[in-house]
């Protein structure tokens, strides 16, 4: 299954998981239409958020970039080719980038150093989050289901088992979708992670799907960190 960026620089997202760290790094931007080998040019500090499955890079001007779901391990980095763009994360923690074919740039946050909070004895004593949970309006669904809808190879034949959305959560939804494969029989329901912003008018950014078995168990699990299934 297709997994896709979500760019979300106008919304200040916080979308850290039990177990992230949060980086200090070194910001550096390429334009790739001058050549592969076009010099990176630095622009200040940046932050990276890493749960080891995804992560949310924020420029030095303030805008977000969260990735996808990246399984596909080689040489001490984590990748994903979607096509259309690039995703790269180094196990180590210590460099992250996205190049994008479109719009011909590569980012960079290189030079990472782990700045998270240390946590303390009352941290560790604190329960953990206790979900609340709310179903959804019609115009949610409709704009999840589009969403979801946008990936499929048989968007008509999709049958969807929508969740409760976690209210107070970071604006992630997870539910289950079936549809039809490149053989025109059911693929079985499959676990999917948008993230619907409600500002007056609902709609749903897409950011991952199960597929083969390791994105399936990592949607799922990034799903149960925020509070569902």
């Amino acid at each position: 299954m297709k997994l896709q960026l979500i760019a979300l620089s106008f919304l200040a997202l916080t979308t850290n998981a039990i177990g992230s760290s949060i980086l200090s790094c070194d910001y550096a931007k390429s334009d790739i239409s001058k050549g592969a080998n076009a010099p990176m040019i630095p622009g200040g500090k940046g932050t990276v958020e890493f749960d080891g499955k995804s992560f949310k890079a924020t420029r030095p001007a303030g805008g977000v970039v969260i990735s996808p779901i990246i399984s596909e391990q080689k040489n001490g980095m984590l990748f994903l080719d979607d096509k259309t763009k690039v995703f790269a994360a180094s196990l180590s923690k210590t460099e992250f980038a996205i190049s994008d074919r479109i719009a011909r740039i590569t980012e960079q946050w290189a030079n990472c150093i782990d700045v998270s909070p240390t946590p303390n004895t009352s941290d560790n004593e604190k329960p953990a989050t206790v979900w609340k949970y709310r179903s959804l309006t019609k115009q949610e669904i409709n704009a999840v289901e589009n969403a979801v809808k946008d990936q499929l190879k048989d968007p008509e034949s999709a049958r969807f088992k929508h969740s409760k959305f976690v209210s107070n959560g970071k604006g992630a939804y997870c539910g289950l979708v079936n549809s039809k494969n490149s053989y025109g029989g059911y693929a079985g329901n499959t676990p999917f992670m948008v993230m619907l912003i409600n500002n007056g008018k609902p709609h749903a950014g897409f950011i991952g799907m199960g597929g083969d078995d390791a994105e399936t168990l990592s949607t799922i699990s990034v799903c149960k960190d925020n509070g569902y299934f």
